[in-house]
Formats: C-alpha cells, sequence, structure tokens
C-alpha cells in the first residue's frame, strides 16, 4: 500500500520535503542576522513577522490562482518567486526591503503548501488519506528539523547559506515538474464566514490566536536573542531542533487522545503543559541537558494545540464546510502569528528571553481560561468519525477536489554590557 501511494504523491512529498529542508534554517538564519543586523527592536519584530503576515495573505488569497493555472505551473512559479527573493536578501540590506523579501517568502510558501496539500488530499480516498498525510507530515517535519543543522555551514561572505536555500527553492521544483501524476480539478467549497466559526466553536478560534502567537514568538525570537548573546549557531540549531522534534513525537499520542475524550478538556490539559513549561524555563535555573528536555516538551504542547483545536471546529460544522472551516482557522492563526514576533520583541527587549517564555505562558493561561469557562458553559459535541491525520496550521484551503468519485471530499539585552540571563548562561557564550 505504501509504496502504491508513492507512486501516485512521491514526487509532491519531495518537492515540500526539499522545500521544508530550506525552511528549516532560513527562518532561524534571518532571526538570527536581523538582530546582528543593528536594526532597532521595532524593525527586527517587523522582519520575522512579515513572514506571517505573508504567509497569511497567501493563503487567502492563492485559491482562485491556483484554480486559474493548476497545481503544477503555481507551484513552478512561486518557487522560482521564493528562489528570486531569498537570493536577494544577501544584497539587499536594508530593514525595508528584508520586509518585502519575507513578506514575499511567506506568500509563496503558503502558495506552496496550499499547492501541494490540496493535491494530496485529491490524490487520495477515505481509505488511505490518513495514512498519505501521516508520511507527508513525518517527511516534511523530519526535513524542516533536519535543515537546522544546515546552519552549521560555513558562510565566510555571508551570502552562502542563502544561495544554499535559494538553490534548494529551485530543486524543489525538479520532482514535482516531472512527475507524471495527473494534477486533479478544482471545484469551489461551501464558504463558512469567520463570525460563524467564532460563534460555533469559540474555543478552536481562541486555540489556533493563542498558538500563533505563542509559537512565531518562540521559533522568531529564540534564534535572534541567541545571536545577541553569542550563542553558537550550533548550539542554536539543537535547540531549535528540539522543538521540532518534539512536536513531531506529541503529534499521534495527542491525537488519540483527542479522538477518546473531550478534545476541548485535551485542549486545555496540552495548553495547561505549555504554560508550565515555559514558567520553567523563564524561572529555574535549568543545565543544557535538562533544558533540552523541557525544549522537546515545550515544542510538543506548541504543535499539538492547533490540531486539536481544527478536530474540535470539524465537529461542530457540517462535513461540506470541513476545508473552508481549515481555511478560516488558518487565518486566525496567521493573523496572530504576525503580531507575535512584534509584541514578542518588545517583550524581549525589555525583560531578555525569560520575558518571552512569560509571555507564552500568559498567553496559554488565557487559553485556558476560555476553554474552562466554555467547557463548563456548553456540553461537547458529537465527536465525529474521520480519520486520524497529523495536522498543522499548514493544512486546509478554501478549496475543495474532484478527482473521482469515491474521492471525500528586565534588562537592555541589545547592551554588549547587558547580563547573560540563565537561558544565554545556561548554552554559555562562546570564548572571547
Amino acid at each position: 500500500m505504501i509504496i502504491s501511494i508513492m507512486v501516485s504523491v512521491g514526487a509532491t512529498m519531495a518537492g515540500i520535503a526539499i522545500v521544508q529542508l530550506a525552511n528549516g534554517f532560513l527562518g532561524t538564519l534571518v532571526s538570527m542576522n536581523s538582530a546582528a543586523a543593528g536594526f532597532s527592536p521595532a524593525a527586527v519584530g517587523i522582519i520575522l513577522a512579515a513572514y506571517y503576515g505573508g504567509y497569511t495573505i497567501g493563503a487567502a488569497t492563492i485559491g482562485p490562482v491556483l484554480q486559474r493555472v493548476g497545481h503544477i505551473r503555481l507551484f513552478a512559479a512561486l518557487a522560482g518567486l521564493i528562489a528570486a527573493a531569498v537570493a536577494l536578501q544577501p544584497v539587499l540590506t536594508s530593514a525595508p526591503a528584508w520586509i518585502i523579501i519575507r513578506l514575499v517568502t511567506g506568500l509563496g510558501c503558503a502558495g506552496l503548501f496550499i499547492t501541494a496539500e490540496s493535491w494530496l488530499n485529491a490524490s487520495s480516498s477515505s481509505q488511505n488519506r490518513g495514512t498519505i498525510f501521516a508520511l507527508y507530515m513525518v517527511a516534511t517535519n523530519a526535513a524542516f528539523g533536519a535543515g537546522q543543522f544546515l546552519l552549521n555551514l560555513p558562510s565566510p561572505g555571508g551570502f552562502e547559506l542563502y544561495s544554499l536555500a535559494a538553490a534548494l527553492f529551485c530543486l524543489a521544483l525538479v520532482p514535482v515538474s516531472l512527475t507524471r501524476s495527473a494534477a486533479p480539478r478544482l471545484v469551489e467549497s461551501p464558504r463558512l464566514r469567520l463570525r460563524d466559526l467564532r460563534r460555533l466553536a469559540p474555543v478552536a478560534f481562541a486555540g489556533c490566536a493563542a498558538t500563533g502567537l505563542a509559537s512565531s514568538a518562540f521559533y522568531s525570537l529564540v534564534p535572534a536573542y541567541a545571536q545577541m548573546q553569542g550563542i553558537p549557531a550550533s548550539a542554536v540549531a539543537a535547540y531549535i531542533a528540539t522543538a521540532i522534534f518534539g512536536g513531531l513525537a506529541f503529534q499521534i499520542p495527542v491525537g488519540k487522545l483527542s479522538d477518546r475524550f473531550d478534545r476541548r478538556i485535551v485542549a486545555t490539559a496540552i495548553a495547561a503543559g505549555l504554560c508550565i513549561t515555559a514558567l520553567c524555563l523563564a524561572l529555574l535555573p535549568l543545565g543544557p541537558t535538562v533544558i533540552l528536555v523541557f525544549t522537546f516538551v515545550l515544542g510538543g504542547f506548541l504543535s499539538t494545540i492547533y490540531p486539536v483545536c481544527v478536530a474540535h471546529a470539524n465537529d461542530r460544522v457540517e462535513p461540506d464546510k470541513v476545508v473552508s472551516t481549515s481555511g478560516q482557522l488558518i487565518l486566525i492563526h496567521g493573523i496572530a502569528s504576525f503580531l507575535g514576533p512584534i509584541v514578542g520583541t518588545t517583550v524581549m527587549h525589555r525583560a531578555g528571553m525569560e520575558g518571552v517564555f512569560l509571555f507564552m505562558a500568559v498567553v496559554a493561561a488565557l487559553f485556558v481560561a476560555v476553554t474552562v469557562w466554555r467547557s463548563v458553559r456548553v456540553a461537547a459535541p458529537e465527536q465525529k468519525d474521520r480519520p486520524f491525520v497529523i495536522l498543522t496550521e499548514r493544512m486546509g484551503q478554501p478549496l475543495s477536489h474532484v478527482a473521482d468519485e469515491n474521492h471525500v471530499d528586565g534588562s537592555d539585552t541589545n547592551s554588549p554590557d547587558a547580563a547573560p540571563s540563565s537561558f544565554a548562561s545556561t548554552f554559555g557564550r562562546p570564548p572571547e
């Protein structure tokens, strides 16, 4: 079965895996270089947020373009656009240029993911869709985590890693452009308005917003703070990869729990775990090994609130609105992700990385409060029988697909004299 699946969708999976290999280190690299470039904290926050802003715009607008030009052409056009933008980044070194480049990169990546995942959705049936997306998410998340370690490659001129990222986006074109699989045809799915979703599933609405705020602040600002504190790139790569692999490890166990119990209670427990873990990282003097363990757990909690919330929302809507619901949840997540680095940069500038962890803890605690309040007032919906799918905020778009009738659709961290926080002290500065 797996062999037949890979024959039909292997090219798409390979293309996105290569994209994720580049994405794995590119975001971290931009975060570190933004901090080292001497931009103001506000400019750094906007640069880091621009990717999420572009991603949100892409997720909201790419559907009609995909309908007009088709999967392969759109994938090729967007991969080329991203490669050009990334190649220009070490050439155009002003803050406004980097904001535009990251905006374009985010928009293009949203289009690539929507194109690939809609193709996978159309190429699968209700019998194998869970297996296909499980393989897809394992492959892409493994590539995303492995990409962190490409930061360890030498870059004496300062442009080599950007060139490598651009080359990888170009290489992603090869398997997709040469595939012999037929592209699916598209039809519009029923729309669900945002206010209707907020009324039907406020827990999912709040959960996607909370995840966007917390995860974007974490993944954007950790590398920037590490650069300010002089932490080696190899340590930053290992740290970020630990969180990513933690997210991958938690997906299936949490998914199975959410199928057995009230998803709101599962989301509450995950958010409470996130709050406690973030508080430990902020307040406790932890050693390097213990920090990595806590970070693994933190990454697991960060990555699983979203899929549980999507599943909960789908329990509350009609089956023909599931795809539209996922698209609206992506929009909520994207808007919150845009705000996360901006708010987080202000917090980090005043209180260091501990302040960012405290910000994440507060966001998680507020979500816990909303979920508990809602669970007490409203009975749980009937959980619908759907195949389990490993899920991230990328999955879901405002299109459905028809392949055949059997397919179911406190200190100044910028100051060189600032004392290192416990977070920085634990990893250690490089020798002077």
